[in-house]
């Protein structure tokens, strides 16, 4: 079993600004068994498909896919976010992976992808190799876990669910949702401000069954060391929802995964490091193992 890798400074990487919500590659929607995604596509190679987490969307991957030219990057926004038009009914995350396998088989066939996800996004990645193994070609974990969520912070994220719905998202919960997101110091940054601006603009309807799809998950940690595939795991160091020593346990249970540590980084490493995650993304994708899969 690969052990995770120690703490080390960030590595070389090309300068790149926090990553603010500026616009996306040009989108467009995918339909697949009744669901609407949307999709940002761009460079041409080799696939790589990003899945944003929870609240966000695809505009959190711009410096990585910009910095990735010999890859087709393939961005999906999740129902709800983005180009993606809201669940009208609950629906679990497996569904929507299921759904999103059709979507990426409409655009690339069955061609493996390395899949990578932030949060949320990294939840379905984990499914995706689960229930479509045949799609996946290596995972890049981001800042995400496989177990259920804890019941002491499931019924306050609910009861936020709650709160949109009734009152919308006030300058208060926005807030609140960057000081999850974000590292303290990150807060005061031109990116982290545009991010809380984004925030306040989702409503109830656009988030409630996105949101319980996720709080309300099952538990595949048992699954995790049946996993063929090359993972990469990237956390940041100083993330409040999931802490570190939940992530290096699971990166043990998983055969071929090996753990990179990002100093002085909250939940979210694409907006708060996309140079350094950049950097750890391209070395994994040089790995033969990868390769040869893809």
């Amino acid at each position: 079993m690969a052990e995770p890798t120690p703490d080390v400074p960030a590595p070389d990487a090309p300068a790149l600004a926090a990553a603010g919500p500026e616009a996306p590659a040009p989108g467009t929607t995918v339909d697949a068994g009744g669901w609407t995604f949307g999709l940002h596509r761009r460079g041409d190679g080799a696939p790589l498909v990003l899945l944003h987490g929870l609240l966000t969307d695809s505009r959190v991957w711009q410096p990585l896919a910009a910095g990735l030219p010999g890859r087709t990057t393939l961005a999906f926004d999740a129902p709800g976010h983005g180009l993606a038009p809201a669940r009208t009914a609950p629906h679990t995350l497996e569904e929507e992976v299921d759904r999103l396998a059709d979507a990426y088989r409409a655009v690339m066939g069955e061609r493996p992808a390395v899949w990578a996800g932030h949060s949320m996004g990294g939840m379905k990645t984990w499914r995706m190799a689960l229930r479509h193994p045949g799609l996946v070609a290596g995972l890049v974990q981001i800042d995400t876990r496989p177990d259920p969520e804890p019941d002491s912070t499931r019924a306050p994220f609910e009861a936020m669910v709650e709160a949109v719905k009734a009152d919308g998202m006030t300058p208060d919960l926005a807030a609140m949702v960057a000081r999850l997101n974000f590292r303290r110091s990150f807060l005061t940054t031109p990116a982290a401000r545009h991010w809380v601006d984004h925030f306040t603009t989702l409503t109830g309807e656009r988030i409630e069954h996105a949101c319980h799809a996720v709080y309300r998950r099952g538990d595949i940690t048992g699954q995790l060391p049946g996993l063929d595939v090359p993972v990469l795991v990237v956390h940041g160091a100083d993330d409040v929802p999931i802490r570190l020593p939940v992530v290096r346990a699971t990166t043990a249970l998983m055969p071929r995964a090996r753990l990179t540590v990002l100093p002085a980084t909250g939940h979210t490493p694409p907006v708060e490091r996309p140079a350094e995650l950049l950097a750890a993304v391209r070395e994994f994708l040089t790995d033969p193992a990868v390769q040869e899969r893809t």
